[in-house]
């Protein structure tokens, strides 16, 4: 491992214990963009500790476009919570759970819309109503109008396939990037794309072989703008379990061969679930290697100046 890659590690461990529950007395008035946290630089952060990072499992943190809400997931499987923070009078709520979660239910890799007030997300929750959980994970949207949520919607075929589709992704013309696990390739994950045509999704494509290789690919996250995409692999070039690459479109929308984002954020432990907020300053991803499961920001300059066409 480099001398880099030691050094992030050392600093993401010289964190102190985090408590797995809070109190009101524990969290301070929250008040700011991005819940009143100091903003990173160009070493990853720990993000709210004892807030949203605490010693449990946390991550698919995301923020509305407008800045007022967050949402997260702690814990996972059947033990899974969602909640939801909201900005009121220029002060956030306490972390509450969200009143479209169902217990028992997965849920997760969340995503709210760079320009709407849509969030996006994935969960095999009851197609239909009854009880019985979907036999396979799909991606649903909410929506959130003067602080009140929609009941959530499945987006339907062509996106959503009897196959699993999960983690979705939108940029500002609403395409949607999504990655599917293909049964017949041996379970690989592939990053897919969907253009938004006449008020309904076209047929999803598969992203070229510079993103979408013989190892798995998933988790993508696109930029506002559509310029990049931020996303998980285990190709075997990483330093960890897996890794968050990067590829920049060019002027003919064609992808640049991905780039791994070093050891300035990869470890040899698990980074994946990166979310680029809709001001484009920050990346947000989960990372393992604090000793538990939580959500780290880091500022966009790390990934920007990777671009081979600037």
């Amino acid at each position: 491992m480099k001398q880099g890659a030691i050094c992030l590690s050392l600093m993401f461990l010289s964190f102190p214990a985090l408590t797995a529950v809070s109190t009101d007395e524990d969290v301070p008035v929250l008040k700011g963009d991005y819940l009143g946290q100091k903003p990173p630089g160009m070493t990853p952060e720990l993000f709210a500790p004892v807030i949203i990072s605490t010693d449990a499992p946390e991550g698919c943190l995301t923020f509305s476009h407008d800045g007022d809400h967050a949402v997260f997931r702690r814990h996972w499987r059947e033990d899974t919570r969602v909640f939801v923070l909201e900005r009121k009078n220029g002060e956030w709520t306490r972390p509450e759970i969200a009143p479209f979660f169902m217990e028992g239910f997965g849920f997760g890799d969340f995503t709210f819309a760079p320009n709407e007030a849509r969030l996006y997300f994935t969960s095999n929750r009851p197609l239909g109503g009854g009880d019985e959980e979907n036999e396979s994970s799909d991606i649903w949207l909410v929506e959130n109008s003067n602080g009140s949520w929609s009941e959530p919607v499945h987006l339907g075929a062509p996106v959503n396939s009897p196959l699993h589709d999960s983690y979705p992704s939108v940029s500002n013309d609403k395409t949607l990037y999504f990655f599917r696990r293909f049964e017949g390739d041996d379970g690989l994950s592939e990053i897919l794309s969907a253009q938004f045509r006449n008020g309904a999704y076209s047929e999803p494509m598969r992203l070229g072989e510079n993103i979408n290789t013989q190892w798995d690919e998933w988790d993508p996250a696109i930029s506002p703008d559509g310029s990049m995409l931020v996303f998980c692999s285990k190709k075997p070039s990483g330093l960890g379990m897996d890794d968050l690459y990067v590829s920049f479109k060019d002027r003919d929308g064609q992808w640049s061969p991905s780039i791994n984002l070093g050891d300035g954020v990869n470890t040899p432990g698990s980074e994946n679930r990166p979310f680029i907020t809709s001001d484009g300053k920050y990346l947000f991803f989960n990372s393992d290697t604090g000793g538990s499961r939580d959500v780290y920001w880091i500022d966009m300059k790390v990934v920007r100046r990777l671009d081979p066409f600037k």
